[in-house]
């Protein structure tokens, strides 16, 4: 029963996958939509790591302080450590500058679509603690570097574009 289940479920998977990656072909739909995924769950795992490794020394740094400013230092740090790195990577790919915007836009959509999943997930006797609970470990983090990582990348993106057109156009259409 459960390979009949497990199966079931990975041909949806599989027919969402071909249906958003992939053409009737067989060949990619476009690489920056597959790249761009595939980054956006390597910033997940940033997030998560950088949570995991700062969060024992922020609740140590600031157990004396009041619930409410360690609550706040404990999900903005991590997750801007996490966007540090995340949106330093839009220095290494020049020539597709876009790809890390869009990581950062799947980044949240990931998160929400996580985020509203666990609305229906969580067990209703408990549902308050343990929906904060899922939101303090995972979605607060997740959204605060999502959001700042955007508007950073996007900054970023939009300035090399602009400074690649005035470049174009100081130097003509060549490359």
């Amino acid at each position: 029963m459960a390979g009949k289940e497990k199966s079931r479920l990975s041909e949806k998977i599989d027919r969402i996958c071909k249906a958003v990656f992939l053409t009737e072909e067989g060949k990619p739909k476009s690489p920056t939509l597959v790249y761009s995924f595939s980054l956006s769950l390597l910033f997940i795992a940033v997030v998560l790591v950088s949570y995991l490794l700062l969060l024992e020394p922020l609740e140590m740094a600031f157990q004396s302080s009041s619930v409410l400013v360690r609550n706040i230092v404990e999900y903005t740090i991590p997750a801007i450590a996490a966007c540090i790195p995340c949106v330093a990577l839009s220095f290494a790919f020049r020539e597709k500058m876009n790809i890390v915007p869009a990581a950062f836009t799947w980044m949240s959509i990931i998160t929400l679509i996580v985020v509203v999943t666990m609305i229906f997930i969580v067990d209703r006797s408990d549902w308050k603690t343990e929906y904060l609970l899922f939101l303090a470990i995972a979605g607060v983090p997740m959204i605060i570097c999502s959001v700042i990582g955007t508007v950073s990348s996007q900054v970023i993106f939009r300035r090399r574009s602009s400074a690649k057109e005035a470049r174009l156009e100081k130097y003509g259409s060549r490359r």
